[in-house]
Parts: C-alpha cells; sequence; structure tokens
C-alpha cells in the first residue's frame, strides 16, 4: 500500500478508506483461491503477529512432512478474523478476541498465545535511541517538529479510535493531548494496519510511529524500538513490570479449519512454539 499525503482530506478519513480498502482486496484475493485439502495451513491477519507464526509454521512443517502451509501477506485482526469466518484461512492471527458481531456469524475459538511490547518505532539509521514523553508529545507538533537532533519528525498516525492510537495516548496527558490535535490536522502520513505503519517508518525520512517488538524483530526490520523515560521496550523489561505499554496475540479458528489448525495452535503454545516466541520480541501471554 503506497505511503501518501493526502491533502485534500483528512487523515483519518484517509485512513479509513485505506483500511476498507484492504481488508476486501485481502478477502478478495482470498476468494479465489481454488480450495485447498483439509490438511494445509493458511493463516494471515495483524502485522504483529504474522513474522512469529512464520516462525513457528516453519517448524511445524518440518515436524509434519505431509502438510502444506504458508503465512500470507498481513490484513490486519479484523481481516483474518473475517477470513476464517468465510473458510479462506485457517488460521488468523489477532490482538484482540473475536467481538459478538463476529461470534454471531460462526463460532470462533480464540487462544492468547503471546503478549509484546508495544514501542515507538523509528528506523535505525535516524540517530535517535530514546526520548522523554514530553519530547514525543512534541514531534506531534505544528509546523516544522524535530527530533532533539534537529531531524524532522513524520508522524504516522493511525484512526483515532484504534487500538494503536490509545495505547499511544496512554504514554501521558500530554502525548494524548498532541496526538488528538494531529489527527484533525491535514497533510499527515497515516497507515490503515501494523505492517503499512513499518512500511512508512521504514521509507519516510524522520517518520516515526506505533509498532510492536514483535514485528520488528520476527521479521528482521531495520527499525528501532524507541526508550522513552530510560526505559527499554524489552521483552525482560515487559515481564518485569518496568515496560508498561504491550499487546496481546491471540489464535483465532473457527469450524472449517480443520485437524492441522488445531495441531498448530498447540504446537504455537508448546515449549517450542514458545521458545520460537521468546526469540522474537514475544513474551508469555
Amino acid at each position: 500500500m503506497s505511503s501518501s499525503l493526502y491533502p485534500d482530506a483528512s487523515p483519518i478519513a484517509s485512513t479509513r478508506r485505506h483500511l476498507l480498502g484492504a481488508v476486501v482486496a485481502a478477502i478478495t484475493l482470498l476468494a479465489w483461491q481454488p480450495v485447498q485439502a483439509q490438511e494445509r495451513l493458511r493463516i494471515t491477519g495483524t502485522g504483529s503477529g504474522t513474522g512469529g507464526m512464520e516462525l513457528v509454521l516453519q517448524a511445524f512443517l518440518r515436524a509434519n512432512p505431509g502438510l502444506q502451509g504458508n503465512v500470507l501477506p498481513a490484513i490486519g485482526s479484523s481481516g483474518g478474523i473475517r477470513a476464517v469466518i468465510d473458510g479462506k484461512i485457517e488460521v488468523a492471527v489477532s490482538n484482540r478476541v473475536p467481538n459478538d458481531k463476529e461470534m454471531a456469524l460462526t463460532p470462533l475459538q480464540h487462544t492468547a498465545y503471546a503478549r509484546t511490547p508495544f514501542v515507538v518505532a523509528v528506523h535505525k539509521d535516524l540517530g535517535v535511541k530514546q526520548l522523554t514523553h514530553e519530547q514525543l508529545a512534541a514531534l506531534y507538533g505544528e509546523g516544522m517538529a524535530a527530533f532533539p537532533d534537529g531531524r524532522r519528525a513524520r508522524p504516522v498516525l493511525r484512526l483515532a479510535d484504534a487500538t494503536d492510537t490509545n495505547i499511544m495516548r496512554s504514554i501521558s496527558p500530554s502525548v494524548a493531548s498532541a496526538i488528538d490535535a494531529a489527527t484533525k490536522r491535514r497533510g499527515l502520513l497515516d497507515a490503515a494496519t501494523d505492517s503499512e505503519t513499518a512500511d512508512l517508518i521504514e521509507r519516510t525520512p524522520g517518520a516515526f510511529g506505533p509498532s510492536t517488538l514483535a514485528l520488528i524483530e520476527s521479521e528482521k526490520r531495520p527499525l528501532l524500538a524507541l526508550a522513552i523515560d530510560g526505559v527499554q521496550p524489552s521483552v525482560a523489561n515487559l515481564v518485569s513490570g518496568k515496560w508498561k505499554l504491550s499487546k496481546p496475540l491471540y489464535v483465532v479458528t473457527g469450524p472449517q479449519s480443520g485437524s492441522a489448525a488445531q495441531r498448530f495452535v498447540a504446537f504455537v503454545r508448546s515449549a517450542e512454539g514458545r521458545r520460537l516466541l521468546a526469540s522474537a520480541g514475544h513474551a508469555e501471554p
């Protein structure tokens, strides 16, 4: 999905169109794929989880040589859950449990398998490694906002009611106020999904925005998770309670998912699955 500025519309309105288009395009893509044998695993969902799923799936396939499987490009939690409902994939990875509307369409099962530090990310070559919460709030200011070293800052916004936006607001009242003001301005970068946010940060000089340690480490992205107020967003600090910001991760299956999907979910929660995930920014749920 392209990164662009939106001079004729608010960034949040643009993002809503992006998000709708991304989900529709992804479901359409999945819909024309031929029906596969039951012993096949197709997995997608939130970009915070697809990289970790790739690590675990490859180990699972090595242990089950008669099985085929792949992780499809991320389409967000809602897109993944909808694809399970429609029988287009066997396993969705999500940052949330299925909601009442989704459960009314078909019985769904969800399993919490990890949580990951929620982070503020920049390109690793930017030269910035840490910020105070007041410095972070200032980066959302009008005009030519700049990092402490003078480089121009480019915030990447998510939907005003998105999980990532709400977590960013929780950093401090000043950050919350700055984000709320920024969402009302035109011409800012906006992203519909975790993966699109990471893509924008990678290719836009001075960009920063919400991400997760699981996405950065499992996909080996050239991004850096910033320390905030002197605390590093590591798995160890999340487990100890020093780092307060996190996102949960769930696997979601449905009636059409099949036995291979159930075996995969069990493998995700096995000692080997936990070991693989722990090596890439995941903590126990």
